[in-house]
């Protein structure tokens, strides 16, 4: 089996027809190899729905989609596997299947898309787990609140950090390269021991009891992001 569909149906983001799928081999450095969940448009390939806009049914207002002010500065080549994966679902390749049903195995919630733009329900079982990572740009939303117990905030400043640990959240924050491990924070460790998300399962949300915020040096294209903000 190479994955499975385990969501179709409409946006909680914005009500468009949306997919989650999940694949089950990774060859990704940095996370290890996680079961990997994509959420996609269902009615239109991700290279195109980025060229139309419609990529707010999946990604909300991240910004890191850009605008007329800013460059797309996402990390995801959408071109690659979130096309392969796309092209798949159009084939037929993936079976129905629910997060319950999946090897006892780490996951990655939302390699590409947010995993909050998939209803909470569509993820049950997650926490049966011992390792999952995941993260919302969404975290300001009322529909995002669940999540607080299994997502870290995707925040881009120590301002959003802070308004999200108000709120309940565990924060991740993406720092300029060169500027001090903010108050509050653990550095990833990923940058500190090389590890891979498989192997560490710190962003997990508030899953982990009275754990840090979690914070890294801004990479590639969100390195441009960062200084220019």
């Amino acid at each position: 089996m190479r994955g499975i569909v385990f969501y179709e149906g409409p946006s909680a983001i914005d009500g468009s027809p949306i997919i989650a799928v999940a694949t089950l081999k990774s060859s990704n450095r940095k996370t290890g190899d996680m079961i990997q969940t994509w959420i996609l448009r269902a009615d239109i390939d991700p290279v195109q729905a980025i060229q139309a806009g419609s990529d707010d049914a999946i990604c909300g207002d991240c910004v890191h989609r850009g605008d007329d002010d800013r460059p797309r500065t996402c990390y995801v080549n959408v071109g690659q596997a979130p096309l392969a994966v796309f092209r798949g679902y159009q084939r037929g390749i993936y079976k129905r299947g629910t997060i319950a049903g999946l090897p006892d195995r780490p996951v990655r919630m939302g390699a590409y898309g947010d995993p909050a733009a998939v209803p909470w329900h569509a993820w049950a079982g997650i926490t049966n787990r011992k390792v999952w990572t995941g993260y919302t740009h969404q975290w300001k939303q009322p529909f995002a609140a669940p999540f607080r117990a299994v997502l870290m905030a995707s925040c881009d400043s120590v301002a959003d950090m802070a308004e999200a640990a108000a709120n309940g959240w565990r924060a991740f924050l993406v720092t300029p390269a060169d500027a001090e491990r903010p108050e509050g924070t653990l550095t990833c460790p990923s940058e500190t021991h090389n590890m891979q998300c498989a192997d560490c399962g710190l962003c997990k949300g508030a899953a982990i009891a009275k754990a840090p915020h979690i914070s890294i040096p801004a990479h590639g294209s969100a390195k441009a992001f960062v200084q220019a903000g």
